[in-house]
């Protein structure tokens, strides 16, 4: 799989401490994207997904209580992502971003093995003009947030009328943003 980052414990996207992959690699490339960095998959980012799944595993012994999967575009890979959730030593509740919408995954037999793993949906394209600043879990109201395991209902419900929240990691000497941010307000 092509793999750019993963961080913990991530609290901004999905309900408490969490897991979050970041893939390499979308054919989406939605204008206005909050990691456009993460298009292209080069080839140093190429690793096995069990190797990913040993480092995930190792946090075990940490309070984990989701894995997020964001990208690029999971689905490209969906595949190897499912690799690295089989080969997880522990069940957790998966909550995956993808700028595919649900009935296209349906339709796709290798993009269904992964979505039949996912507890939490996030789908459809980024549209900038519809992002409204407040929307949790969404970059624009155009997306839709499926529950698709009724267990989690409750603290999604909950987590989502917290709004919006952003926070920053240090990583690789650089500080990265993470969360669902406002709509770019730059003038070039």
């Amino acid at each position: 799989m092509y793999l750019d980052r993963i961080l913990y414990p991530v609290t901004v996207l999905g309900p408490g401490n969490r897991v979050a992959v970041w893939t390499a690699g979308c054919s989406r490339k939605c204008t206005g994207c909050a990691n456009p960095e993460l298009w292209n998959r080069y080839p140093q980012q190429e690793i096995e997904p069990e190797r990913v799944a040993e480092c995930i595993n190792s946090m075990c012994g940490r309070e984990i209580d989701g894995l997020t999967i964001t990208g690029g575009e999971p689905f490209d890979q969906a595949g190897d992502i499912v690799r690295l959730i089989n080969a997880l030593d522990f069940q957790t509740e998966i909550l995956v971003f993808s700028g595919y919408e649900i009935r296209e995954l349906q339709t796709d037999a290798a993009k269904k093995k992964l979505l039949d793993k996912t507890d939490v949906l996030i789908d459809g394209n980024y549209i900038e003009a519809l992002n409204d600043g407040v929307s949790a879990l969404r970059g624009s109201v155009n997306q839709q947030i499926y529950l698709l395991n009724k267990c989690v209902e409750d603290k999604y419900e909950r987590y989502i009328q917290e709004g919006r929240k952003i926070e920053n990691f240090l990583y690789d000497y650089k500080t990265v943003s993470v969360g669902i941010h406002n709509p770019s307000t730059a003038s070039w």
